[in-house]
């Protein structure tokens, strides 16, 4: 049997103000990661168990949580960069099936704009293990 390492960053944090946290989940790892960025999923709890809200791959950190909200859910702004692009920050925004998976083909974050919110996902992974699994 082969083992892929896939290491994970996570933090709660109330997404929808239903005052319940959720968790938002980074994965880092060979099979989850490219030169785009790797993956995020957020979860909300519902009773005993999580629920996926939204998954997203080509993911650079930091992700913040705005206290701008649309449909009751915090935007989200998370930096883009790799594959050839010119890095920026996205602004995703939830809609009718959740998040955009896809943060690299969301609105630029227009320069100068004050981004209000909480950074999640921040520190510098490339020197921290994770949380294998």
């Amino acid at each position: 049997m082969i083992y892929i390492k896939v290491r994970y960053y996570y933090n709660r944090i109330d997404i929808n103000g239903d005052g319940v946290p959720g968790v938002i989940v980074y994965l880092v790892g060979p099979f989850v990661c490219g030169t785009g960025g790797c993956s995020l999923v957020i979860f909300k709890q519902l009773n005993q168990s999580y629920q996926l809200i939204s998954s997203f791959t080509l993911v650079n950190n930091p992700i913040i949580v705005s206290r701008n909200k649309t449909n009751g859910y915090n935007d989200l702004i998370m930096f883009v960069s790799g594959g050839g692009i010119e890095p920026y920050y996205a602004e995703i925004k939830y809609g009718a099936n959740g998040y955009p998976s896809n943060p690299s083909v969301q609105p630029k974050v227009k320069p100068g704009t004050k981004v209000t919110g909480i950074a999640v996902i921040s520190d510098d992974i490339s020197t921290s293990p994770g949380i294998q699994f």
